[in-house]
Parts: structure tokens; sequence; C-alpha cells
């Protein structure tokens, strides 16, 4: 099926985001090389607090100062812009531009395409999305890898890449796109007490409340087992193309019946690739595997989760206040994994850390189906 005009609009700036996505990979990979573990968990607990600050915010204040959906894109590729491009390679101006990067940009695009796609329109959409930010992706590090191969792995160069291509992009998009004015939040906390917000957050758990945890252990196991910058790119790059182009082939096979099977085969081969990033914590090599296999079923898994997300908006209650409160509590049980593992991982040897949390990551993928089933049967929540 074709997608409409309105939402095809809207693949560029998710082709885009999806480049400059990139970006985290390679700052995990210099600071774990340049200051160790330690600090690639202090870039994500900022980064993550950066990025719900800079949605709450957009959202809190965005209807007084006129913004809507486009403008509040565009910000988010301006903002990361300027900052990679001033140079500063610091743990807090990492943090922010990356994280105001994934904060503006997400609350954008929830925004308009929450307004633009009905629920039987989101899983072709969600397939077609998800192939062009993966398509993105692969050009964005196939370009850094060539510059990190001619550089000698400078990062500096590398920030000034992504910050030049932040600015191109808030510049150039958004022509043609229809536009959402914000409106004001009106009692984002009154869906706290709400029991359909309440049953949301064992999902919210398992899909989104590991992410920090998984970004950090990702950069621990590549940096244990890439020997340059350079050919985690060139390994990301190949690993990217079958996930892309196979969720790109799936689309039109994609539809609201088979939700839960395109969701279990997911989630079953991203156990596998988590259990193969545990076995590299002794066989670096294996962290090549779990690479290949991350990416081939990233995009699927990602194609699902976007639709589910969709779903766990559908809930009761002004679309506003809905991001936001859900926001905020992502960022919390973000917050709360992370720490943990932090803390826990002063006493393990960082074998034992990645081995630990990769394991965790692959439970928690199983236990995101068994959850997700409810959501996408015949009982499940209707659009409000």
């Amino acid at each position: 099926m074709p997608i409409p005009t309105q939402e095809r609009s809207l693949l560029p700036f998710v082709t885009l985001q999806g480049a400059i996505c990139t970006l985290s990979g390679f700052i995990g990979y210099f600071l774990m090389r340049e200051r160790g573990h330690q600090a690639m968990f202090e870039f994500t607990s900022i980064m993550l607090t950066f990025a719900m600050l800079a949605a709450t915010l957009a959202y809190g204040f965005g209807a007084r100062l006129g913004l809507g959906g486009k403008m509040l894109m565009k910000l988010g590729f301006f903002v990361p812009g300027v900052v990679l491009l001033s140079g500063n390679q610091s743990v807090w101006a990492m943090s922010f531009a990356f994280g105001s990067f994934l904060g503006l940009t997400w609350g954008a695009r929830h925004w308009l395409e929450m307004q633009l796609l009905s629920d039987g329109q989101r899983d072709a959409y969600a397939s077609h999305a998800g192939a062009l930010a993966v398509a993105g992706g692969i050009a964005a590090t196939l370009f850094s890898t060539l510059l990190l191969t001619q550089t000698v792995n400078s990062a500096r160069l590398l920030y000034a890449l992504y910050g030049a291509a932040c600015l191109l992009a808030a510049w150039r998009l958004g022509r043609g796109m229809p536009d959402a004015p914000l409106q004001p939040l009106k009692a984002p906390l009154a869906l706290v007490r709400r029991p359909d917000f309440l049953a949301c957050l064992p999902l919210f758990f398992l899909e989104s409340g590991l992410f920090g945890l998984g970004q950090a252990i990702t950069s621990i196991g590549a940096s244990r087992a890439m020997g340059s910058a350079a050919a985690l790119g060139t390994v990301a790059t190949v690993a990217g193309l079958a996930g892309g182009v196979g969720l790109y082939l799936s689309a039109r096979r994609r539809d609201v019946d088979n939700r839960a099977s395109w969701l279990g085969g997911s989630c079953l081969a991203m156990a596998i690739a988590f259990l193969f990033l545990a076995g590299s914590a002794w066989i670096p090599g294996l962290f090549v595997v779990h690479l290949i296999a991350k990416a081939a079923a990233g995009p699927f898994l990602g194609a699902s989760e976007h639709v589910l997300n969709q779903r766990a908006l559908d809930i009761a209650g002004d679309l506003g206040d809905r991001i936001v409160v859900r926001e905020v509590t992502l960022w919390a049980l973000r917050m709360a994994s992370l720490l943990g593992f932090w803390a826990l991982s002063t006493a393990m040897p960082p074998a034992v850390m990645l081995a630990a949390g990769a394991l965790l990551m692959a439970a928690a993928v199983g236990l995101e189906y068994l959850v997700a089933q409810a959501w996408f049967g015949e009982g499940a929540r209707q659009p409000a």
C-alpha cells in the first residue's frame, strides 16, 4: 500500500534522524578508549537527563513560543549542530549535544506522527521509516569510517562532520511537511493516576527502561573488541545492510493482524544477539557476530516497537500530556536501571560486567514480547 503524501513528507526527517543517531556509537567508543567505562556511564546518565529535559521543556513552553512540530524538528538538529562544531569534546558537551538531539527530534516525531497516522497505517509506515533510518545510518557510518581512516581516528573532525550534517538538516528539512502547532499542557499529573497509564509501566520498562544500559554495555563491548573507531564503523556499515533491506521488503507483509508474530521473531533474534554480546566478554570476536545479528534484527524490532509505542500513546488524555508523562517516566526507569547497574559494576571485573548486562538485556527482550502480546491482541486498547 503506497504511503500517503503527508506521511511520506516525514521520511526525509526520519532518514536524517537515523543518520545522526549513529553518532552515539562513536561517542561511546572514544569515551571508553580515553576514560574507561565509568565515563560511558556518566555520559549516558547525563545524556538521558538532557533528552528528557529537552522534550519536557519543549512541550511545556512550545505553545507559548508559537512552536510547531516542524520547528521542534529543526531545533533538534540545530542545537546539537552548534555544540558539535564548537569543538568541545567534554562529557557534558557530548551529553548535551546528543541528549538535546534525541529529546527534540523524538518529541517532534511523536507529535507529528500521532497527528498524521491512523492505527491501520502504522505498520507499513513503520517499516518504510525504519528502513530509511537504517539507510541513513549506513550512509553516515560509511562516511564517518572513511573520514576516520584518512584522519587516524580524529574525534574532532568526526564530530565536526556530524555537526555540519545537523546544521544542513536544520536548514533544509521541513519543506512540504505538514505542521502541527504545539498545544499547552493541560493536566499531565492527572495521567499518572490513571489505570490505563499504570498498565503501561511494565511495557515502558522492558521496551525503553533499559535503553541506557544497552547503550553503555554495547560501548564497553566495542572498546574491548574493536581496534579502532574505523574498524567499528566498517563492521556496523556492512551489518546494517541486511536488516534495512529485509525490513523494506517486508513492509507489505506487516499489518494489524500479524503484529505479535513480527514482534516475537524480532525479539528472539535480538535476544540471541545479546547472548553473543555476553559471550564476547571472553571471546572478543563474538562482538562482531553480535553487531551483525543486532543490525539484522534491530530494524524489525524497532518497527514493531514503534507501533507498540504509538499504541501506548493511544490512552485517553491530551496528546501533549501523554508524551510528556511518558518521557519523564522513561527517564526515571532508564536512570534507575542504569545507576543501579553502574553501582554494581564497581564490584565486577569488566568481563563479568559486560556479560551480566548483556544477559539482563536478553531476558528483558524476551519479557517484552510476553507483555506486548496483550497490546497487539484483539483486546488491545483502541485509539482515544
